[in-house]
């Protein structure tokens, strides 16, 4: 299980290094917050397909973080297209890009902590995945089926009213 946690962290540092590299071509780290999102499916993926044997608890585990992830980042990226740059990290990285410092302050502010987060943040689907390779879907899985679908119809609901204001 190390092993695989490890290989996530590695992937996850490739993948900010990456879009650091492209925040800092276009200007704008406002997409990390899409990242999250795409990062946590990521995850959830690379978990399950590094799990070996995959059960259907941690398939239904990896579907449940990779459904969410990706509406998540898709719902933000379409965001952030429409809307540009978020003030909030204009504002933070204003002094440096005056100063022609802003790849460095993007990488230092932005995308090494982001990533840290998200890997964090992302530690209980990597592990439920991870360690329930070939464990059945029992009624406490079932009851967490049912709270990630009453949670996802929730933000599907308010991320409509949200656009139609």
């Amino acid at each position: 299980m190390a092993d695989a946690l490890l290989v996530n962290a590695a992937v996850l540092g490739v993948l900010m290094l990456v879009l650091w590299r492209l925040a800092v071509r276009i200007g704008d780290v406002s997409f990390i917050d899409a990242v999250w999102g795409g990062g946590m499916a990521l995850l959830a993926l690379t978990s399950w397909f590094l799990a070996g044997e995959t059960g259907t608890r941690a398939t239904m585990i990896a579907a449940m973080a990779v459904i969410w992830g990706l509406r998540l980042c898709l719902h933000l990226l379409g965001r952030w297209r429409a809307s540009g740059e978020d003030p909030r990290y204009a504002r933070m990285l204003g002094k440096a890009r005056e100063k022609g410092r802003y790849a460095g302050a993007a990488l230092r502010i932005v995308f090494v902590p982001q990533a840290l987060l998200l890997y964090l943040t992302c530690l209980p689907a990597q592990l439920g995945v991870l360690a329930s390779a070939a464990a059945p879907i029992d009624p406490l899985a079932q009851a967490g089926l049912f709270l990630w679908l009453l949670g996802m119809v929730f933000e599907v609901t308010g991320d409509a009213q949200l656009k139609a204001c």
